[in-house]
């Protein structure tokens, strides 16, 4: 009953049922906005705001268990991600604030280059994170070389795609072949040809141009903005080009990804292969890999490789606020949770998650068989497929700036309803009306 006791709620009756459905091993839940210093305990208080609920585990089930001893409690407050920012920015910098926000990769430079983060180097995080990642401490790190923020975990993407399909229509029959009859977009785009052709139309190499679209973007060059100017990488141009063939050319299934279509391919014959980041295998495709009504699965099925370009997606960063009373307190959890290599060895084990403690990585990889993927050790080509990323490409605008160019240039440019000339400027138009102080050519 540990955790009942020091992880504290608001006294709303929805935050009460929803805790006690909780049950003690996960006292996480919803709260409301008041962030008073001071628990029903009459302790300290640290606040922690976060939009998933992984962090709730981390503190209830690892991080309490291994300091009992503290002089303060811990309230986590859960907050849906579509309303994690409306809620937060009214607060920030003010006594209301929390002390510890989680960040996701769309917006967490918003929040590092914001002047309202804890400066975590200062507080002994540079030092600590001495075997993290680079592009972990690089999303994490302002313009001014200050850390703000870190994160458990590593997200490098690759290409998940069915294993037996691959032998009967493309003759593969390893993830060492698929990566070399894939690991250029114009290999790619052939054999997304041979899928369809060979299976009579009835299969699509891909469910989205999001399975595209996602790559691209993390491989770029160039971030959006740069000295305050919007930038085009070059390689945007090429995701038109090869956007608007494989739909055109049938290739796709043509889904929303992450809508009901687009996870049903998941269980079913009719998509080659998905492109996701490390947790996208245990969030998306497990659960969705069996029917609803479990008339078919395709379990042990899948294989992972990195596909034909080096990129990421997605992410947690965490972070203390600068107006936090309790900072060096919100550090010591900040480490716990994203450098302490016990605590990091444990979670990979327990979840799959892949880590973002380079020495921790190098520890484990070699013992890793996921019976999802055939057996396949996934962990050990993520080892390798991190050291390419290059995460200096985000800044503050990237949430909306991606959504504007997937909305209002690659979507109707994709499906034939303008030419590319009039998606372009659609696009830099949009990006005019939500950032007007953007330098736009």
């Amino acid at each position: 009953m540990k955790n009942w006791k020091r992880v504290l709620q608001t006294a709303s009756v929805a935050g009460l049922a929803a805790f006690m459905l909780s049950g003690c091993g996960n006292g996480s839940g919803n709260s409301g906005s008041d962030n008073s210093a001071t628990g029903s305990s009459g302790k300290d208080e640290l606040v922690v705001w976060t939009f998933t609920s992984e962090l709730s585990t981390m503190i209830n089930d690892y991080y309490l268990p291994a300091h009992d001893d503290l002089a303060y409690d811990i309230r986590i407050v859960e907050i849906p991600s579509d309303q994690f920012e409306t809620k937060l920015d009214p607060i920030l910098g003010s006594k209301d604030a929390p002390d510890v926000i989680a960040l996701e990769s769309a917006f967490v430079k918003k929040y590092v280059e914001s002047g309202m983060m804890a400066d975590l180097g200062s507080l002994g995080l540079d030092e600590a994170a001495a075997d993290t990642y680079q592009y972990v401490k690089d999303v994490g790190t302002s313009k001014d070389g200050v850390l703000h923020a870190l994160a458990w975990q590593a997200a490098p993407g690759g290409f998940y795609y069915r294993a037996s399909m691959a032998e009967e229509l493309l003759g593969i029959d390893d993830p060492a072949a698929a990566q070399a009859a894939l690991s250029d977009y114009d290999k790619f785009y052939e054999e997304a040809k041979a899928v369809k052709e060979k299976s009579g139309g009835t299969t699509y190499m891909i469910s989205s141009v999001q399975d595209l679209a996602k790559p691209f973007y993390g491989q770029r060059e160039h971030g959006w903005v740069e000295d305050g100017k919007l930038v085009i990488d070059d390689s945007l141009y090429d995701l038109l080009d090869i956007s608007r063939k494989f739909v055109e050319e049938g290739l796709t299934q043509d889904t929303e990804g992450q809508s009901e279509a687009w996870f049903a391919g998941m269980n079913s014959d009719n998509v080659f292969g998905y492109s996701l980041p490390t947790w996208g295998l245990h969030y998306w495709l497990k659960p969705n890999a069996t029917a609803a009504d479990n008339s078919s699965s395709t379990e042990g099925d899948w294989r992972m490789i990195q596909g034909p370009s080096s990129w990421f997606w997605g992410g947690t960063w965490i972070g203390a606020t600068a107006n936090s009373e309790m900072q060096e307190e919100a550090a010591q959890l900040v480490a716990y949770l994203t450098t302490d290599q016990a605590f990091l060895k444990q979670w990979a084990e327990d979840t799959g998650d892949f880590v973002s403690n380079e020495r921790v990585v190098e520890e484990i990889k070699s013992e890793y068989q996921e019976e999802f993927l055939g057996g396949q050790n996934h962990y050990a080509e993520f080892a390798d497929m991190v050291q390419d990323i290059n995460a200096k490409i985000l800044t503050e605008y990237d949430q909306t700036i991606e959504t504007l160019f997937t909305d209002s240039c690659l979507t109707p440019y994709s499906k034939g309803e303008v030419d590319q000339e009039t998606a372009i400027q659609n696009f830099k138009d949009a990006v005019v009306n939500a950032y007007p102080d953007v330098q736009v050519d």
